[in-house]
């Protein structure tokens, strides 16, 4: 008896396991196609990453790009999964110039030549602003000239690079000191040109921003001179893509500003090592670099000034002759700040 006690026990128990064993065989059957399916989800998500990760930024080799310098020596943007490439170029004018050519994906520009392109097209928009100064661009003339303040500009030749924040600001600073851009002779130089053209005197006087004006400065020696201008024009420096990148990868454009945003503080928090890192890559005296600094402020934003600023450039394009059309453009449309929102949303103050 106790012997078929014990068969019927051990029948009974592996029939149980037979039953489970099916029972698991069966599941995993049922699973492995959803299985293989996430797997190669998740490969294809994977390859997707990687390629978002690359990205070729087209900078203006001046001290308004320091955040993205400092970002890519700090390694904030591996940081933030980014392998990002810099094209140097001499202008905002000319990195812009690449983004729409498709050399890279991001460019950093000042505010003149997003308003001469947007008379042009409307294919790309602006993310964010991350620096501005009122004091980046300067005019530096030749005391041999006999210019001593901003009247005696009248009748002089002034090189500026046509189109650029050195052209606009020129006529500005002639408004504030009562006069006008039609009593100038303007020679449009290429700004790396500039700071030669005035000690070589091929002319009076230029326009032109920093490290340039420094350079201007250097090169004339005791014979050039800063005139005053005070605030009277806020030059911001921008991060514009074209529209098809924000629509088809707006999270690479997210991983990149939070990266200019830790550049930002680092900027605040360790202006020493900040300003040597700028010395080395610029090739300047770190004297040089630190009495520039305070002319800057890095910071990620967008606010109603900036619509402000780059309509009174378009009144000023078209009443002067430098484009053809008639319309200022509706300069919302040229904004893209969902980015901005998501990264740091109390920085975006535009009027929607």
């Amino acid at each position: 008896m106790a012997n078929d006690h014990e068969a019927k026990q051990n029948f009974e128990i592996h029939t149980r396991l037979r039953k489970a064993v099916s029972a698991w065989l069966g599941a995993l059957f049922v699973m492995m196609p959803l299985l293989i399916v996430g797997l190669s989800f998740m490969s294809c998500e994977s390859d997707k990453t990687v390629i978002g990760e690359k990205v070729t930024i087209g900078v203006s080799k001046s001290f308004l790009s320091i955040p993205v310098y400092i970002a890519q020596k700090q390694g904030f943007f591996s940081d933030e999964g980014l392998d990002v490439t810099l094209k140097e170029y001499p202008s905002g004018k000319m990195a812009v110039r690449a983004l729409f050519t498709g050399e890279v994906a991001i460019a950093t520009v000042a505010d003149m030549p997003i308003v001469f392109n947007s008379f042009k097209r409307q294919d790309f928009c602006v993310i964010a602003t991350f620096t501005y100064s009122f004091q980046f661009v300067r005019i530096v003339a030749r005391k041999d000239s006999g210019i001593k303040n901003g009247a005696g500009l009248a009748g002089k030749k002034v090189g500026a690079n046509r189109g650029t924040s050195s052209h606009f600001f020129l006529g500005v600073f002639l408004i504030h000191n009562q006069s006008s851009i039609h009593d100038v002779e303007i020679m449009n130089i290429q700004t790396v040109d500039l700071p030669a053209a005035l000690k070589n005197k091929e002319v009076d006087a230029i326009s032109v921003w920093q490290p340039y004006s420094q350079e201007a400065m250097d090169l004339s020696a005791d014979n050039a001179m800063q005139l005053p201008s005070g605030e009277i024009y806020r030059t911001t420096f921008n991060l514009a893509v074209k529209k098809m990148f924000v629509k088809e990868d707006p999270e690479t454009l997210k991983r990149f500003l939070r990266a200019i945003e830790k550049a930002a503080v680092f900027i605040r928090k360790d202006r020493e090592k900040a300003q040597a890192i700028i010395a080395r890559d610029f090739n300047l005296d770190k004297n040089v670099v630190s009495a520039a600094w305070d002319d800057f402020e890095f910071a990620l934003s967008l606010d109603q000034a900036l619509l402000v600023s780059w309509d009174n450039i378009a009144r000023w394009a078209i009443d002067n002759g430098l484009t053809n059309k008639e319309k200022i453009p509706n300069y919302l449309n040229y904004i893209c700040l969902d980015a901005l929102h998501v990264v740091k949303p109390n920085s975006v103050t535009i009027i929607r």
